[in-house]
């Protein structure tokens, strides 16, 4: 597979607390429009992905939460040192249970993750998507996919072969920019709406539309939302 990734970090305020934090359901049905529209003109196919998260980082969660837990009952056993340890063991596990499912809230989790770790698993979703959904499958190897994951804050554009031909890293950088500038005013629709326009030129341009063309995948925005 050749293609090409970007990605930069959207650091809006409150991305990542639920999807409408990135788009509505009317700027998603807006935007499924428009991509219907661009497609009209060109063999190219276009693909845009909005996430919660990329990964579930249970392995963090997990280990913050025990370590708390245990310092909490350290904590207690200092201050009150004639608890039985099997109640200070009990009352551990039990807060355990309880800190993993506070961390799993957007903001705490995205402060307990490595920002290391929060950009791989974006990396590694991209491409997943990006063979799941077939977008290497495009008779012109023309597929271009879009991914916006919230609780990172981060957006990451891949191209396949013969888009990524024509364009060239440069540009894909250009494209995630615009989406993540306009994220950080809270204006992640209108940043996506102007790639999708401009990708719909570039598409225009090096695979223009022909008679036999069908629409290889879907246009609407894909979310975890179901």
């Amino acid at each position: 597979m050749e293609a090409a990734v970007v990605s930069a970090a959207a650091a809006r305020r409150g991305a990542g607390k639920n999807m409408s934090a990135l788009l509505s359901n009317e700027e998603q049905s807006r935007l499924t429009r428009q991509i219907a529209e661009v497609e009209r003109s060109t063999a190219g196919e276009l693909v845009t992905v909005v996430l919660h998260k990329s990964a579930s980082y249970a392995e963090f969660r997990l280990g913050f939460a025990s370590m708390l837990a245990l310092l909490l009952v350290c904590v207690a056993h200092l201050l009150w040192p004639w608890v039985a340890a099997m109640e200070l063991l009990g009352a551990q596990a039990l807060l355990a249970v309880a800190l993993y499912w506070i961390l799993g809230r957007a903001a705490l989790l995205r402060c307990i993750t490595p920002r290391a770790a929060q950009e791989k698993a974006v990396g590694d979703r991209v491409k997943q998507l990006f063979i799941e959904l077939g977008v290497t499958e495009t008779r012109d190897r023309s597929g271009v996919l879009i991914l916006m994951s919230a609780l990172e804050r981060r957006v990451e554009i891949l191209g396949d072969r013969g888009i990524h031909e024509h364009l060239g890293t440069e540009a894909w950088q250009a494209m995630v920019s615009t989406i993540t500038q306009a994220a950080r005013g809270g204006a992640a629709a209108e940043g996506l709406s102007r790639i999708i326009e401009q990708l719909g030129r570039q598409l225009s341009a090096r695979f223009p539309a022909c008679p036999d063309d069908i629409n290889e995948l879907p246009d609407r925005i894909l979310t975890d939302d179901g």
